[in-house]
C-alpha cells in the first residue's frame, strides 16, 4: 500500500539517508537487512521535540520529513523518525503496515489516545515482525510479533503480551515487567496521524509541550538532553549500570546540541522541563 501522496518537489534520495545512518547501501527485503536498518537509524536519528519549543511548525509529509531528518541531519518525535523509516521501507520493497499504538505514562498508568504513537509491521520470512525507531527507550532491532517472544537486546529486555486483541510492549525494569505501550494490528494510513501529530505540539495534555528534549541511543548507552541537563547511561547487557547527570545554562545548550547530536537550530531554543500530569484515558 502507497501511504504517502508527494506533491513536493524535494528530491528524496535513498542513498542520501543511508549515508546520514551510516550505511553504504541495502540489499534486496530480508530480516539480516531489516535488523541493520533499523539498528543503524536508532542509533544516528535522536529522537527529540526540539521544533516544538524553537518556534518550527511539524509537517506530516514524507519529503518535509526528509528534508529535516536527512538534509538537515535532525531528528524528530515518532510521527517524523518512523514516517520517514516506513518511506525508507516502502522503497525498498517491504510493504510496512502503519500501526496506531498508546503509550502508557510510567507515572500515572494510564495509555495516551488512539494514534498517540506510530509504529509499523513487516512481513517477512513467512513472520511479521514490529519495528519502531522512535521510542526512547525502546527497540534497537525489530521484534516478533510472537505472544512467546521475549528478548535481550542492548536496550533492554522486551516482550509481548496480548489480551483480545491488544497487544502489549513491555521491558523489563529489575525483576518486573512494565508496558511501554498498547496497540492492535489494524492497518492504518499517514494521515490519521494528523491530528495526534498537532495536538503533541499544542496540547496542554501532551509531555512534548511540558519538556524540551533529545535522546540517542549509543551501542552501549545513551545521551540524553532535557531543559537544562545532560543525562547519560551507561548499559550492560541492556540494564542501566551508571547514570550522570550534568546541569546545563542556556549559553551551552546550543553547543551541546551541535556537538554530542549533531543538532543545529534554525530559531532560538525556549529550554523547558516542567512537570506532567497526563489527562487520565481508559
Amino acid at each position: 500500500m502507497n501511504y504517502f501522496g508527494l506533491g513536493s518537489p524535494i528530491q528524496m534520495d535513498l542513498n542520501a539517508y543511508f549515508k546520514r545512518v551510516g550505511l553504504t547501501g541495502s540489499g534486496p527485503p530480508s530480516l539480516s537487512a531489516l535488523r541493520e536498518l533499523h539498528r543503524h537509524h536508532v542509533l544516528s536519528v535522536p529522537f527529540e521535540n526540539l521544533s516544538i519549543h524553537s518556534g518550527e511548525k511539524i509537517i506530516l509529509d514524507i519529503s518535509w520529513l526528509y528534508q529535516k531528518i536527512v538534509v538537515r541531519n535532525r531528528g524528530g518525535f515518532c510521527f517524523e523518525s518512523n514516517g520517514l523509516f516506513s518511506w525508507v521501507l516502502q522503497e525498498l520493497g517491504y510493504q510496512p503496515k502503519l500501526l496506531s499504538a498508546r503509550v502508557r505514562n510510567k507515572s500515572s498508568g494510564a495509555y495516551g489516545p488512539p494514534f498517540d504513537h506510530f509504529i509499523m509491521m513487516v512481513k517477512l520470512e513467512g513472520r511479521e515482525w514490529l519495528c519502531d525507531v522512535a521510542f526512547g527507550e525502546g527497540l534497537l532491532e525489530p521484534a516478533l510479533l510472537d505472544a512467546a517472544w521475549e528478548e535481550e537486546q542492548a536496550t533492554g529486555i522486551f516482550r509481548f503480551q496480548v489480551e483480545a486483541g491488544t497487544w502489549y510492549m513491555e521491558r523489563k525494569d529489575g525483576d518486573l515487567w512494565r508496558s511501554l505501550y498498547q496497540f492492535t494490528l489494524e492497518e492504518r494510513r499517514l494521515e490519521e496521524y494528523r491530528e495526534m501529530c498537532e495536538y503533541h505540539q499544542v496540547s496542554p495534555y501532551s509531555i512534548f509541550t511540558y519538556k524540551s528534549m533529545c535522546t540517542l541511543q549509543l551501542p552501549k548507552g545513551r545521551i540524553t538532553y532535557v531543559g537544562h541537563r545532560l543525562i547519560k547511561k551507561e548499559y550492560i547487557r541492556g540494564i542501566q549500570c551508571s547514570k550522570t547527570t550534568e546541569e546545563l545554562t542556556e549559553e551551552e545548550i546550543p553547543d551541546l546540541l551541535r556537538d554530542k547530536f549533531g543538532i543545529v537550530l534554525k530559531g532560538k531554543l525556549i529550554p523547558k522541563d516542567e512537570e506532567f500530569a497526563p489527562p487520565v484515558t481508559k
